[in-house]
């Protein structure tokens, strides 16, 4: 009986070792970074496609990204150290012809937060561009870059509280202006300007600069669609209110999945410790 026992406590150890296994699988080319270093490394890691912030990064440089990647900041902050207020050319993320992911991320100190070179970027739930000291977002289009840069705000909220005349969210260079096809519904004030040549885009109306120099924009250009919301068809009443209801029977398919796994890992365990007291007791 003794022997049984430990069979039976080895079979379940070994049935349980099984779970962080399947756990290591789930995350697998996602890497959490915490500090410059790491997310440099990272970027630069082909078999990385999330990288994720563990806490707020301080970095000594912009960080350049080359390569197709998921940045998920966690509601962390990416900060660019030194003074630059004065025009420098660094941002703290640029995003050179490659399409890469933004998800809850913070960029500050710098030029512009994130400069789009060419590239597609997509945002997912906040990025916070304040604290940047000659606007938020730069879209670019540089030496030998042949592609246009885009910005997509999937469902977004972009943040800027240091918005001003001379401070926009997101604003081109380098661009024709017809050109720039933003599309965030949070844009309140478009407008063109000509001594520099640049469509700049605000979120605060009140902040819209004046002069010589501006043109005032249709910001209905840079807004997206209204979309129509599809009107809800009429129920007829039913004649009979007390009719039984036949409850919905379907499985989820997430639970199913998992009854399934551990039910079959149970046969096999139970299957193991069978056959090690069979031997035992031959």
């Amino acid at each position: 009986m003794k022997k049984f026992t430990k069979v039976a406590l080895m079979a379940i150890v070994g049935l349980f070792a099984l779970v962080p296994m399947m756990n290591v699988h789930a995350t697998e080319g996602v890497k959490v970074v915490t500090d410059e270093e790491e997310l440099v490394a990272a970027i630069n890691d082909e078999t990385v496609t999330t990288i994720q912030l563990a806490n707020d990064i301080t970095t000594t440089a912009k960080v350049d990204i080359l390569r197709d990647v998921t940045i998920d900041g966690a509601n962390h902050k990416i900060t660019l150290d030194g003074n630059h207020t004065a025009w420098d050319s660094t941002y703290v993320l640029h995003v050179y012809e490659v399409n890469v992911t933004l998800k809850n991320i913070a960029l500050s100190n710098a030029n512009g937060g994130l400069l789009v070179n060419g590239g597609n970027v997509t945002v997912e739930g906040t990025l916070d561009v304040s604290g940047n000291h000659f606007g938020g977002i730069e879209l670019g289009k540089g030496k030998d870059v042949e592609t246009l840069p885009v910005i997509n705000f999937n469902n977004a909220t972009v943040v800027n509280t240091t918005e001003s005349e001379t401070i926009p969210t997101l604003w081109s260079d380098g661009i024709a202006q017809e050109e720039v096809t933003v599309k965030y519904n949070g844009v309140e004030a478009a407008i063109y300007n000509t001594e520099k040549g640049q469509v700049q885009l605000f979120l605060n109306q009140e902040n819209t600069p004046t002069g010589d120099n501006i043109t005032i924009l249709d910001v209905a250009d840079y807004q997206p669609e209204p979309v129509e919301e599809p009107e809800e068809p009429t129920t007829p009443p039913t004649e009979d209110n007390n009719q039984d209801r036949v409850e919905d029977a379907t499985e989820n398919p997430e639970t199913s999945d998992g009854i399934l796994l551990f039910a079959s890992l149970a046969v096999i365990g139970l299957a193991g410790t069978a056959l090690t007291y069979r031997r035992l007791h031959n």
